[in-house]
Parts: structure tokens; sequence; C-alpha cells
């Protein structure tokens, strides 16, 4: 049995080792066989291509017999196994994945994979084109290593010959495509395999299925092609994201892509409910700032900003609210959605300077026991909208008036 691919590859680069691969030289249904005699669970769904999984400590362990693919496309191949490493080797995508480790220590290279790990140089096994139309899952997983292995010289050949072929892209399964996009964000330079997929072409057709026509297709790729906002939330934003519930592709993508491309992206990536109602709080919060606000936002002073920050978070987790009763229902908009909207509709240079994931709301001094004793109202949503309105009075004076004060307003406008 030998250790092979990513475990290998990130022990040479220092980097932390989550997912362990081995390869083994026996019939994988023997293996099978042997292991269903003890209490560990395996997984089958693979086994056609010579693959089990097997599960320990709820940690999934990934089992391959050496194995020689005669006939691949996309991802299926009609296999035969194998004795020798060379072969299994021949098969796989880059070099620095095709690395062995027996369980004495030693190393099999046959490809200098070591080499390119050392130079910082990602290469094919063999010829590039065929690797990727044998996997098409292969030109995104070159992206993503191109963030570890970032070579400058990018065959032009390879990329006008690889162009013809993206459209084959939309084979991939929903579920591959979203967990190699998962891995591409996890990785630390990740914007460097953004612009790859940018220089590629590959971001026009990610995210369409096999199941959209091609005259459906718009075919437009990413909308920016500075990532520092993302850089900026990933890095700085992490509390803020764990609090959203929404993992870091949902998030990102209304940044890479047009809002009326997110559609699209929830069927292909198969997010949840939860992200597309987000989506649906982004489209909303567009309106709140004219051209002309933002420039006169630009103008104003640093304390000032972060006054019109707080009123616009309010206007966010409030006004929306209650203008869309249908689409919320009794759900209150996160304060942490309120933030990330931020970053699509104002500067970012603006935001990043007052250090706006930091900022948090005021709480009003006014509230629901106050209604109750300045009124007789005792419906539920009553008594809501008039709490909206009194924090609004608090809101439209920045935030400064006393209770008192707030009080005084209430007895005037709705005693």
């Amino acid at each position: 049995m030998w250790i092979v691919g990513g475990a290998i590859r990130d022990y040479f680069l220092k980097k932390e080792i989550k997912d362990i691969d081995f390869a083994i030289n026996i019939d994988i249904n023997v293996f099978i066989k042997s292991i269903n005699k003890t209490q560990i669970k395996v997984i089958t769904r693979n086994v056609d291509y010579g693959t089990v999984s097997l599960i320990l400590n709820n940690k999934e362990y990934q089992i391959t017999s050496l194995r020689n693919d005669l006939v691949s496309y996309g991802r299926q191949a009609f296999i035969e196994q194998t004795d020798k490493i060379e072969l299994d080797a021949s098969r796989r995508d880059f070099t620095v994945n095709a690395i062995y480790l027996d369980s004495l220590g030693n190393l099999f290279d046959p490809f200098n994979g070591i080499d390119d790990i050392k130079n910082r140089k990602l290469r094919f096994i063999g010829d590039p084109i065929k690797r990727c139309e044998e996997d098409y899952l292969r030109v995104i997983r070159f992206c993503r290593f191109y963030s570890l292995f970032p070579n400058k010289k990018i065959s032009n050949i390879f990329i006008k010959n690889i162009l013809v072929k993206l459209d084959n892209i939309n084979l991939l399964s929903n579920k591959r495509m979203k967990d190699e996009l998962t891995k591409i964000l996890n990785n630390k330079n990740f914007e460097l395999s953004l612009s790859m997929m940018q220089r590629l072409s590959l971001d026009k057709y990610i995210l369409y299925s096999k199941n959209i026509q091609k005259n459906e297709r718009e075919n437009k790729g990413f909308k920016i092609k500075n990532f520092k906002i993302l850089k900026y939330l990933k890095f700085f934003g992490s509390d803020v994201i764990d609090d959203s519930k929404l993992d870091l592709l949902s998030i990102f993508i209304p940044h890479l892509y047009d809002f009326n491309q997110l559609q699209a992206a929830y069927l292909r990536l198969e997010f949840s409910k939860k992200t597309m109602k987000y989506y649906n709080f982004l489209k909303q919060i567009k309106s709140i700032y004219s051209p002309i606000d933002v420039k006169n936002f630009k103008d104003i002073t640093n304390q000032s900003k972060k006054i019109e920050i707080i009123k616009t978070l309010w206007k966010m987790k409030n006004r929306i609210f209650f203008l869309n009763k249908s689409i919320y229902r009794n759900e209150r908009i996160p304060i942490s959605w309120c933030k990330l909207g931020l970053f699509h509709i104002l500067p970012y240079e603006d935001l990043k300077k007052i250090n706006v994931l930091d900022i948090h709301l005021p709480k009003c001094p006014f509230n629901r026991n106050h209604i109750l004793q300045l009124s007789k109202v005792s419906d539920y949503n009553e008594i809501k909208l008039l709490l909206f309105k009194a924090e609004q009075y608090w809101v439209n004076n920045n935030f400064s008036s006393s209770l008192y004060e707030i009080q005084n307003f209430f007895k005037i406008n709705f005693k």
C-alpha cells in the first residue's frame, strides 16, 4: 500500500495535511471482502473505477487499486487493474500529484514531481489537452493548483486549444463543480486561481450545466478583475461570515457575477434556500444608494461615514423587513448580511478605512415595554410597527436622542 498524491505534495509544501489517499496493488473487490470482515464502513459508489472510501473516526480515506485507464471520456473510464506504479502514475493529472510513498518511507516519483514542487512548477503529465479531455474538472484543478505553483509561463497553445473545449465544462456534476470552487477559495492565494480562470475564459462557463441549452447561456464571466474585496472579506471578515450562516462561495458569487446570473449560480452550485434569500436581499439593497449618494459619501469625514453606515445598517435590517413581509415573514435580517451587503453598494476603500466589519448597531433606549406603558396598543404587529417608527426617529437624530426625547416624540405622535 502507498500513500499517493495530495498528502505528499502538501508535506513538501509544508501545508497542513487534510486528506490522505492510498493506492493498493490488489484487486479492489478482494480488498472490500477483507474490510467487510471488520467494523469499518466502506463506501463503494466508485468501485467500477477501482476506488472505495473507508470511514474511520468520522474521516474519509480513499483507497484506489493501481490501474490503467484503457479509455477515458469525461470523468468516466474503462479500466484494468495493474501492478505497475508507472502505469497508475501516467493516468494522473499533474506531476506533483503522482508521487508515491510506501510503508518503509521510500518515495517513488516517476515524473519528477518533487523537483516541480521545489521549483513551484505546475506540469501536466503528458499532453495537457488530452488530460483535460479525460476529465474536464482538470481545467479547474489546473487553476486551483496555479495558486500554489504560479508558473509564469503558460503556453499560449494550451490556452488557445483549451478555449474550444470549455463548453464541455457543463458535463461536470454540480457537486464536483461546487467542491472544486470551494477548494479554490480555501487556498491562501485564491485570487491567482480566479485570475487564471479569467485568462482561460473558464469563468464564462462554470455556472452552466448540461440542462441549460447553449442559446440560453449568457456566457458572462467575472465582472471584476481585482479581487481585493474578496481577500479583505476572507481574511478580516471571518466572524461576520460565520454569523451569516452562509459559506464563502455563496458570499463571493455576487461579487464575481452580475445579479441577473445569481439564479443560474443557485441552480448550478446547489446553494441552500437561505443563500437564495440572501441574494434576494442583495437585489433589494442595490437601490439604497444612487451614484450621487455614493459621491457624497466619499466626500464626508470618517466620523460622518460611520454614522451614515450605522443608519444604512439599520435601514437594511429594519426598513427592508417591513417593506417585504411576504419575503421575510417573521424573520429579522441578520446584521451580518447587512454588513456584507454594504460591499455591494458603497466604495470598498472607504468601508475598509472605517473598519466597517467591526461596527455594531447601538441599542435604542426605547423598547416594547415603553410602548405598552404609553399606549393602549396590544396587537403584536401594531406594537412592532410603532417600535419601528420610534427607532426611526432615534436614527434620524443620529442615535443621539435620549429615552425622554423619544418618549415625548411617541406621546405627541402615537399616544
